[in-house]
């Protein structure tokens, strides 16, 4: 056997044993991740009383501070002595990011971003634009995996490399959140593993096969060659079953625009691998009609715990 193929039988071997491990730990903390405090925080986020969630009206604020809180109480430290980062909009509008911490369990100088923009289009005509699946969903899903990891923190037991945890205002505004974000890190772009955007993920609505249990993830194929094929393995399994799609419906075109739409795209630009993770746009997509009713929480759940035994498998 030359050295070559001595590489890709070691290279193997090595990729059966770590998808193993994995397979044994997985489903060990789901226990962590409560339905009921997935449908409080949304039921908060996306309320009558939050008027839609626009960029610079208080209403917003009373979300911003909602969310601090949350990050306060699930023991997130602040990032650069702040849970806030603001900037100006068309220098007028002020944005503000939130922006939470989660140290490794040992020293690390390797980060992993997961991020959902909290701002949505606001009250238009008298009639309120709750956004529950945009992106009350999203928030929520991201709330809830700080929560777990926080959790395995104080246990001693994860993660593995730091973790930003932000809710990105401006989304509806050109991205202006995100991108002031990025510009503003501190971190080498060679440090972050990956950022993670969940924007939309509450819904079965549009399935892209028969199954209507379904996620789509794009982005997957800027991820270091290691974490690929990671996410096919996960939503193949009993525990969290589901259709997976890489693609945006297998447009090539709609891929492409989806990719360049989001709060990822400020990282993908800086050269940092990112995935973006949505159940898809609906007949309800910025419209008053998007209301808590059209969530589905059993999958808004299910997903979730996807994405975390996804970042488990990043943390490694």
């Amino acid at each position: 056997m030359n050295g070559h193929s001595l590489k890709i039988v070691v290279t193997a071997i090595a990729v059966f044993f770590c998808t193993f491990s994995n397979a044994q730990k997985m489903g060990k903390f789901d226990y962590l991740l409560k339905q009921d405090d997935m449908v409080s925080d949304l039921e908060y986020i996306a309320s009558d009383q939050a008027a839609g969630r626009a960029s610079g009206t208080a209403a917003k604020q009373s979300v911003e501070q909602f969310i601090v809180r949350r990050f306060k109480s699930i023991g997130l430290k602040p990032y650069n002595w702040s849970y806030t980062q603001s900037c100006r909009y068309n220098d007028s509008i002020m944005i503000r990011n939130v922006v939470g911490y989660l140290p490794a369990v040992a020293p690390s100088d390797e980060y992993i971003v997961i991020g959902a923009h909290y701002d949505h289009i606001g009250t238009l005509a008298g009639r309120v634009y709750n956004g529950a699946d945009d992106n009350a969903s999203g928030v929520t899903a991201m709330l809830s995996l700080a929560g777990m990891f926080a959790s395995l923190k104080a246990e001693g037991v994860a993660p593995r490399k730091n973790i930003l945890f932000v809710a990105f205002d401006g989304k509806e505004l050109s991205m202006s959140g995100s991108e002031h974000f990025v510009r503003s890190l501190d971190i080498p772009a060679s440090k972050i593993t990956c950022a993670i955007n969940i924007d939309m993920l509450g819904t079965n609505l549009v399935p892209t096969g028969i199954n209507s249990d379904y996620l789509i993830a794009l982005g997957e194929n800027t991820l270091n060659e290691k974490y690929r094929g990671y996410l096919t393995f996960l939503t193949r399994r009993a525990l969290y079953k589901m259709d997976l799609d890489l693609t945006f419906y297998g447009s090539r075109n709609f891929t492409d625009m989806m990719l360049r739409t989001g709060d990822h795209y400020p990282f993908a630009k800086a050269g940092i691998p990112a995935v973006f993770f949505t159940s898809a746009f609906h007949e309800h997509t910025y419209k008053p009609t998007d209301r808590i009713d059209i969530i589905n929480f059993p999958l808004l759940r299910r997903r979730t715990l996807v994405i975390y035994n996804f970042v488990q498998r990043l943390c490694e």
